[in-house]
């Protein structure tokens, strides 16, 4: 069995304008998953994620808590708790947290490796 627990794991520490935490809770280089990771951006209110695409990775997010905005190529939806969105390959997009508390998301991507670029990182541009 593989398994992490969010307390239990280290965060990385992205730097403004796109301040926010992140942390992998599972990954090959880590926990031996195999087509798969998952990780948690924590974005305080006023912040938000860099605008970005994957070229071959599909993301997908699930708001656990907060509200704001998610933004996938030209649309953009409200995120509140419960909702899932997809992020195809190739497609820009961003989460904003446009709400008064913190706003808690988990993302998985699939084929993994995109969340390598914050293992054993403590903080940087993200």
């Amino acid at each position: 069995m593989q398994y992490s627990r969010e307390y239990e794991v280290e965060s990385f520490e992205a730097l403004a304008p796109y301040k926010r935490t992140l942390k992998v809770l599972l990954s090959p280089q880590i926990n031996h998953t195999r087509n798969i990771s998952l990780g948690m951006t924590i974005l305080e209110p006023g912040s938000k994620s860099s605008p970005h695409a994957h070229e071959t990775e599909d993301e997908i997010w699930y708001v656990l808590s907060g509200t704001g905005q998610a933004t996938v190529g030209d649309e953009t939806i409200e995120a509140v708790e419960g909702t899932a969105i997809y992020c195809p390959p190739g497609q820009p997009h961003q989460l904003t947290n446009n709400g008064k508390e913190e706003m808690r998301v988990l993302w998985a991507f699939s084929p993994p490796g995109f969340e390598t670029k914050y293992l054993g990182r403590k903080g940087g541009e993200a």
